[in-house]
């Protein structure tokens, strides 16, 4: 028995959104260091977990904080976000201290935060500024933390022993997030401190 079904054209608009749906994500970002990641993943073996669903736990050397997010650029775009960045410096020290872990309630995401940092939030919105013409949507509410699982809801966190992390370098990362695992590629990394004449912060 056969029958029949109405289905939707598939138009160029169609094929042009999945085609960007499909391309790799933007990320100017902040990676620990190994140090910093170690103790990170020390804390995290001390979590209690749900067994269903299984958390999805990220390897220590994928942890980072996410400054800016940016939708998928073709490559004139992306050389453009690359030289953006470049001219921004900071004449600062940047020393953030990871506090605190817990999961948020919305997403099941568990996290690690550092203190409120006035210098983490001038980068950010340096960042930001410098990313303008490439970016949609609103970044003011911004939540600096270190993603550490997902799946997590109902997920036990201890009490967190204070991690320090002096930061040296932001990176302009592409990420392929329908690969398994995610592949991140470094485009470009920034040191925080630099000579020169720069735009900054």
């Amino acid at each position: 028995m056969t029958g029949t079904m109405d289905i939707e054209p598939f138009t160029p608009a169609d094929a042009a959104r999945r085609a960007r749906l499909e391309m790799p994500m933007l990320y100017a970002w902040l990676k620990p260091d190994e140090a910093v990641q170690a103790a990170i993943a020390e804390h995290r073996a001390q979590w209690v977990w749900r067994t269903q669903p299984k958390p999805s736990i990220p390897k220590p050397h994928r942890l980072h904080m996410t400054l800016c997010h940016i939708s998928p650029q073709g490559d004139a775009a992306v050389e453009g976000i690359r030289q953006a960045l470049g001219e921004l410096r900071m004449e600062e020290d940047l020393e953030l201290l990871l506090d605190w872990s817990g999961v948020w309630a919305h997403n099941g995401i568990a996290i690690v935060r550092p203190q409120p940092n006035a210098a983490l939030d001038r980068l950010h919105q340096a960042v930001v500024r410098q990313l303008a013409p490439w970016l949609s949507g609103r970044h003011e509410d911004w939540a600096p933390h270190i993603t550490i699982a997902r799946k997590a809801s109902g997920a036990a966190a201890p009490t967190m022993p204070p991690v320090r992390w002096s930061v040296r370098e932001f990176q302009f990362v592409r990420s392929w997030l329908k690969t398994r695992p995610v592949w991140h590629e470094v485009l470009a990394s920034y040191p925080l401190q630099s000579s020169g004449r720069k735009a900054g912060l």
